[in-house]
């Protein structure tokens, strides 16, 4: 059966215009609650009248494409590996509508950001946000990182904290050492890939240019094994309060994430019961009420 879904979805990128848009969204509907977090956001998006720049930075030979929501103090999103900006669909309404800025950025060689030609490192990923930073006049922001993104967010606490207010890191580790190397495969694992099919097909309807670069896995796959490298004491010299998150079934390990937040001058922990590495999308609505509690947000 899966196996014909995963077929049917590959044809469904075949499929171009209004009657294949809805017939992914009717099989979304089936796939609560990611699906109706996708729609709100699609609503949010078309009706939304909120303040909303978009542009491009250069550094180092890449495009770094941004978007920010809204007004207010500003809260920046970073996703992880091999996603892009979008993947906060289930966080983006509510913090803009809660009176903060939004800022979005997608990683060089992820989504609509080129590559540039130095190898990627979470060295220059913090480069180019405090570009992005630098074009949008924000002097300090939170920073909620997810995956790649929280280590990109531990980065930026340590070498440039006066620009860091609070960090949420999400499923972020510190040492390659902290992933799980092998995962046995479950039906919810099966059930995921489903949905990130669809979201894939998605992305690519909603914004063609949003396909990733030749080769970006590979290279991501190494950067995993060789990097990030903080020690310990990087970690307590970070001075931003930061909430450490992860999934009870993350590809962190626990003890890793553990480990992380008690190395923090100012951490804590909190462990998302049954989530994985994909917390924000399956598990958004315990997410958006640590996220909220955190930063001293009023969630309606």
């Amino acid at each position: 059966m899966a196996n014909q879904i995963h077929k049917g979805i590959k044809r469904f990128s075949q499929i171009s215009g209004v009657i294949g848009l809805a017939v992914v969204f009717s099989i979304f509907l089936a796939l609560k609650p990611m699906s109706v977090n996708f729609l709100k956001y699609l609503l949010w998006k078309t009706i939304t009248s909120t303040h909303y720049e978009s542009g491009y930075v250069e550094n180092q030979g890449a495009l770094i494409h941004f978007a920010a929501y809204g007004v207010g103090q500003p809260v920046l999103l970073l996703h992880g590996g091999l996603a892009d900006k979008l993947s906060w669909f289930s966080q983006i309404p509510w913090l803009v509508e809660s009176g903060r800025q939004v800022v979005l950025i997608d990683t060089r060689g992820h989504g609509n950001s080129t590559h540039g030609e130095p190898d990627l490192s979470y060295e220059i990923f913090a480069e180019d946000t405090l570009k992005v930073l630098d074009k949008l006049h924000i002097k300090r922001t939170d920073i909620v990182g997810w995956s790649d993104g929280g280590i990109i967010a531990l980065l930026l606490g340590l070498e440039a904290p006066e620009r860091v207010g609070r960090i949420v890191a999400i499923s972020a580790n510190f040492h390659p050492s902290g992933l799980i190397a092998e995962m046995p495969a479950t039906e919810n694992d099966r059930y995921q890939q489903l949905r990130n099919d669809l979201m894939s097909w998605l992305r690519s309807f909603l914004s063609p240019q949003n396909a990733n670069h030749t080769g970006l896995e590979k290279e991501l796959n190494h950067l995993w094994q060789t990097a990030p490298l903080l020690t310990q004491s990087d970690l307590h010299a970070i001075i931003a309060p930061t909430l450490v998150i992860a999934g009870e079934n993350d590809v962190i390990q626990l003890a890793h994430s553990g480990d992380l937040a008690q190395m923090l001058r100012y951490g804590k922990i909190e462990i998302i019961s049954g989530a994985g590495h994909a917390a924000p999308v399956t598990h958004a609505k315990q997410i958006n009420e640590l996220i909220a509690f955190f930063l001293g947000i009023e969630l309606d």
